[in-house]
């Protein structure tokens, strides 16, 4: 296996968030990972569509 180009990114929060963000990729069926670059990309987008970014 060859590294990824992808960046890590860790991040504390709270408990019981965490443990609804899992059901919610459970649901979606994605990994923790995917349904966090989902997350961030969305905010991202966000930003960039209210002139922000």
């Amino acid at each position: 296996m060859g590294k990824t180009k992808l960046r890590k990114v860790g991040a504390y929060i709270d408990h019981d968030l965490y443990a609804d963000f899992e059901k919610l990729a459970k649901v979606e069926m994605r990994s923790i990972s995917s349904m966090t670059q989902v997350a961030i990309k969305e905010i991202v987008d966000k930003a960039k569509a209210d002139g922000k970014l």
